[in-house]
């Protein structure tokens, strides 16, 4: 059927189809990445357990869970034997640094996940900005001192942060509309622009290229969105804005990573279409 069309037709047509993939994958990878990562609750529960490795994300909850056993035992002397944080923090410090503290972290940390960008509800008014409730983190400790009573509300506050309930739900809801429109666009168009294309190597070349683009953009992003993700996230000083920080450039660290194997990916592809065109030619 492609052999009735003119041969100017067909590489203006592959050329359109070539040109919108381009675009389309420049936008797609960035914008499908904040999906996955950011936007989805999943893919971003999954990227806070390298945050709960790290020692200073341990030491700075080992230090708030020992405030909290404290204050819900009663204090020093209230409890037999007595209650201080050098008795408490060794147990604290146990917990942290076990898989379970992990486990709790992802689930304490994707609460304000779904805080940020799920649609507010009525009583988002009432709302008191980003925190952490380690309710149970302290509940698991008090266990290990054999205080049964359960307690709920422990909240952390992220370094004076006062991002409202539903801050990015209608920008993740946008990102997400461009991230499957681009990926389909640049199917569509990539598939599109081979399939009539006379010299299939340049489409592949460009297609290449594109992909290049898009790590490099990937990457660009990940820089720039990195200190204003982390002006957003933290208000203040401290323990508390160092472990905002650390979800920011763990997160974010993915990102890089993705923008290399992409990039080396597109890399490859270009290589492959230059190499198609060479043949094509010296054929021709």
């Amino acid at each position: 059927m492609l052999s009735r069309y003119p041969g100017g037709v067909r590489t203006f047509l592959s050329a359109v189809l070539t040109l919108v993939a381009m675009a389309a994958i420049v936008l797609a990878v960035p914008s499908l990445w904040v999906k996955e990562r950011l936007v989805d609750s999943e893919g971003f529960a999954s990227s806070m357990r390298p945050v709960a490795e790290q020692q200073k994300v341990r030491d700075y909850m080992t230090e708030q869970i020992t405030r909290g056993v404290i204050d819900r035992a009663g204090g020093a002397g209230s409890f037999t034997g007595g209650v201080t944080s050098a008795f408490v923090t060794p147990l604290a410090r146990a917990y942290t640094d076990s898989d379970q503290f992990e486990e709790d972290f992802v689930q304490v940390v994707a609460d304000q996940h779904d805080y940020l960008f799920d649609e507010p509800g009525a009583d988002a008014a009432d709302d008191q900005g980003l925190q952490l409730d380690i309710a149970p983190m302290v509940n698991r400790v008090l266990n290990k001192l054999g205080i049964s009573a359960q307690t709920d509300g422990i909240m952390v506050e992220l370094s004076g942060s006062n991002l409202e309930a539903g801050r990015y739900h209608k920008t993740g809801r946008d990102i997400t509309r461009l991230a499957l429109a681009s990926t389909a666009a640049a199917i569509i168009g990539a598939l599109g622009g081979l399939l009539i294309a006379r010299r299939r190597g340049v489409v592949l070349l460009f297609l290449g290229l594109a992909t290049v683009a898009a790590a490099v953009v990937s990457y660009a992003v990940s820089v720039v969105g990195a200190d204003r993700a982390k002006d957003e996230l933290t208000g203040g000083a401290g323990s508390d804005r160092e472990v905002s920080e650390a979800i920011v450039d763990t997160v974010l660290k993915n990102l890089h990573e993705v923008a290399f194997i992409v990039g080396g990916a597109g890399l490859g592809v270009a290589l492959l279409g230059a190499a198609i065109a060479v043949a094509m030619r010296r054929r021709g």
